[in-house]
C-alpha cells in the first residue's frame, strides 16, 4: 500500500508539479521582461517629455530674449501652451514683461516652432498615458500579477488640457 502512494506520489511530481513549475518559471520571466519593457519605455518619454518642456523653454528664452528669472513665470503658461487656448495678448504682454526690446517679427516664428514643439509633446503624453494604462493592466491581470516581481507603479503627471487631452482633433 505505502509502496503505491510513493509511486503515485512520484508520478504525480513528474506529471504535474514540475511541469507546471516549469511553465510558471517561463510565465515570470515573459511577464518580468515585459514589465521592465514597458517600464523603460516610459522613462525614455519622460525624458522627451522633459526635453519637450526645456526646448520649448529655451526656444522662448532665445528668440524673445527672456531672461532666466522668468523661468517661474514660464510654468504657470506653459500648460496654456500646450493647450492652443493662450491669448496672443496675454503671452505677448508676458513676453514684453520679461523683455521690452521684443522684436515683434519673432513673434510669428516663435509661435510656429511652439506648435511643432506641442505637437510632439501630445503625441508622447497620449502614449505614456498608454503606456501606464498598459502597466497597470499586466499588473491586475492573472497570472501576471502573481509573477512580476516589481509591482511599482509608473508615476506620472499628466499636463491636462483638452488639447492633450484630445490630441489634434481640436
Amino acid at each position: 500500500m505505502i509502496g503505491w502512494l510513493i509511486v503515485i506520489f512520484i508520478l504525480f511530481m513528474i506529471f504535474v508539479v514540475i511541469p507546471l513549475g516549469i511553465v510558471a518559471w517561463l510565465l515570470s520571466r515573459r511577464y518580468n521582461r515585459q514589465e521592465r519593457q514597458i517600464r523603460n519605455e516610459a522613462e525614455a518619454h519622460r525624458k522627451i517629455l522633459e526635453g519637450t518642456y526645456d526646448r520649448i523653454w529655451q526656444n522662448i528664452k532665445l528668440r524673445a530674449g527672456i531672461p532666466e528669472n522668468c523661468r517661474r513665470d514660464f510654468n504657470s503658461i506653459y500648460p496654456d501652451l500646450l493647450d492652443r487656448s493662450i491669448d496672443n495678448e496675454k503671452f505677448i504682454n508676458w513676453i514684453l514683461d520679461c523683455n521690452a526690446d521684443f522684436d515683434p517679427a519673432e513673434y510669428v516664428p516663435l509661435l510656429e516652432s511652439i506648435a511643432f514643439d506641442r505637437e510632439k509633446f501630445v503625441n508622447h503624453q497620449l502614449r505614456m498615458m498608454a503606456l501606464i494604462k498598459e502597466h497597470r493592466l499586466l499588473l491586475s491581470t492573472i497570472p501576471s500579477k502573481w509573477l512580476i516581481k516589481d509591482k511599482t507603479a509608473i508615476f506620472y503627471i499628466p499636463v491636462d488640457t483638452e488639447y492633450t487631452r484630445w490630441g489634434r482633433s481640436l
